[in-house]
């Protein structure tokens, strides 16, 4: 399975996936990239439909449970940058041989 990230700073080009995510599922983007997902607004429904929307962006298994564990936009970029699959695309994810 390949990302559909272009090479470059991953976690960076994720932060922007996730950002976008959220600011469609909460009806704005008045928020910063470190501040947590319920003081922005965000609610289980809101956390489905960006699951759903990174999974179909990304073709990883996210969980709302794991949205829940890295709740700002920072975490949960850096925590994808590792659980993304490897791509020859990338080629530097963990588990490549690395």
């Amino acid at each position: 399975m390949t990302s559909a990230l272009p090479p470059g700073d991953t976690t960076s080009e994720l932060a922007l996936l996730v950002r976008t995510a959220w600011a469609e599922s909460l009806g704005h983007d008045d928020f910063h990239d470190d501040e947590n997902f319920f003081v922005v607004g965000g609610h289980s429904m809101c956390a489905v439909r960006i699951v759903r929307t990174l999974k179909q962006e990304l073709g990883t298994s996210l969980t709302v449970r794991q949205l829940f564990a890295h709740p700002t936009v920072s975490e949960l970029a850096a925590f994808l940058a590792g659980a993304l699959p490897v791509s020859d695309d990338l080629g530097t994810r963990a588990g490549a041989g690395a």
